[in-house]
């Protein structure tokens, strides 16, 4: 079992549980950074336990502590003082803060909401549990790292869009984030209640199942005290990527489970808020001279280009603007061309087909949206940048050498109230409708997806 996990890792587990590893079977960590491995324990009583172990690639970046801590501190309380609240989560075991590391007793049930036999039964279900976990009164315990309880919805949004409009100008800043937190800066909800636990994440893919039921919410460490509307607001979120039922019945059900009433403009208000939440750290760590470096780059660039896209056709939505289509500019293929179709076929049938390491294959099926970006921004590269630094120009008046200066000025325009902000939204889509086309042949089906309509299907 040597090397399976970090041996540090392994003997502090031993030293905390006091029983011994007998098996790891490693498993995909859930997520781009995250190693995982299923262990057995044997305790001195002869009693064996099954664990799951989700460890971070990142423990050297600080920025993560503070998630970590608030994620062990809620499965703590809800495997201790909270337990009888009706909240299902995996019961913790242990944690090492020097890997990010979190032992959790092994949950059954599928992950993939479209296992359900009865996909309305299950989604109702998870509502319940959302609303249980609305319903726990925040003083009731303490809790690592979450801050005061008494803090208003409003304020502490209030206090997170000031800190990432600051993280944002520090940071090469974009002008798609400055729009979007300006608006949301101008539009925060009214309180209509204290604040509560949420979950952070909600959503498919984030809890485990069995008969049409929930057996535990996964993924904690975006838990935090906030506005309820926050955690449907990540599941409409999170249904860009996994299929779920309609919103129009996840909002109903919450209310039967005995939810607070749903306010649809809050939590439209809150699908931006929460896309802020993660895409201005990722800008800024790719930006800082100390920027982590990203676990699977691929994987990382096609969800950004996704969610930029998703965020200016959404502040278009929230602010009424009508945008014009762009159309792309053409350009013949590179000489390199040949090559790049060499290596993507490579990579898909003779090196993904032989690796048994789960890890080692998602790796490289990541390295083939990057050959596949790199193939299309050889093409297309100079002729869509020297577009942006026309348009970009024909706003400001002013030539720049580069996009990233050109995007950094307009930036800095749009906070000063120097340039009209209808004019630089619509700069942001001809922005994304080029970044899009440069990462289409990885992206699939996330390369026109949108929220769906509260009317429409799923």
């Amino acid at each position: 079992m040597d090397g399976l996990i970090p041996t540090d890792l392994a003997a502090s587990i031993v030293r905390q549980t006091g029983a011994a590893i007998t098996a790891i079977v490693p498993r995909g960590g859930g997520g781009a950074s995250r190693q995982g491995a299923e262990l057995t324990l044997r305790y001195p009583d002869g009693r064996e336990q099954r664990g799951y172990l989700s460890y971070d690639t990142r423990a050297g970046d600080a920025s993560r502590l503070p998630f970590f801590r608030r994620e062990v501190a809620i499965l703590a309380a809800l495997s201790g003082p909270l337990a009888g609240q009706g909240v299902l989560a995996p019961r913790f075991i242990a944690a090492e803060q020097a890997h990010l590391a979190l032992l959790c007793e092994l949950t059954p049930g599928h992950d993939r909401f479209a296992a359900a036999a009865d996909g309305s039964a299950l989604a109702a279900d998870f509502m319940a549990q959302l609303a249980a976990l609305h319903r726990i009164d925040p003083a009731s315990v303490a809790l690592d790292g979450f801050g005061s309880p008494s803090a208003s919805p409003s304020d502490r949004i209030r206090a997170r869009i000031a800190a990432l409009k600051a993280e944002t100008l520090a940071n090469m800043p974009d002008p798609i984030l400055i729009l979007a937190l300006l608006w949301l800066g101008e539009n925060i909800p009214a309180d209509r209640g204290p604040s509560v636990i949420v979950h952070g994440d909600a959503g498919a893919g984030n809890f485990l199942h069995a008969d049409n039921k929930v057996t535990a919410l996964l993924d904690w460490e975006l838990t935090h005290f906030g506005d309820p509307m926050e955690d449907l607001a990540q599941i409409w979120v999170r249904s860009l990527f996994q299929p779920f039922v309609p919103m129009r019945d996840v909002f109903a059900a919450y209310e039967a489970a005995g939810g607070v009433a749903v306010d649809v403009d809050a939590v439209r208000f809150h699908r931006l808020y929460f896309q802020m939440s993660f895409m201005v750290h990722s800008h800024a760590s790719q930006h800082r001279a100390d920027g982590a470096k990203v676990a699977m780059l691929g994987v990382s660039m096609m969800f950004g280009t996704a969610h930029r896209r998703v965020v200016v056709q959404s502040l278009a939505e929230l602010t009424g603007q009508v945008l014009v289509p762009y159309d792309l500019p053409d350009a013949p293929p590179s000489d390199a061309d040949g090559s790049y179709a060499t290596a993507l076929d490579d990579l898909q049938d003779s090196i993904v087909p032989r690796l048994s390491d789960q890890h080692a294959a998602t790796k490289a099926k990541s390295l083939a949206r990057l050959v596949k970006y790199w193939r299309a921004r050889d093409r297309f590269g100079a002729v869509f940048e020297q577009a942006e630094l026309d348009e970009v120009h024909d706003l400001l008046g002013v030539s720049f050498a580069d996009v990233t200066a050109a995007r950094v000025a307009l930036a800095r325009a749009i906070v000063s109230g120097s340039v009209p902000k209808d004019k630089a939204l619509q700069i942001c889509l001809n922005r994304v409708t080029r970044e899009t086309a440069l990462m289409a042949d990885g992206m699939g089906s996330l390369r026109d997806c949108y929220f769906p309509p509260l009317d429409g299907a799923a």
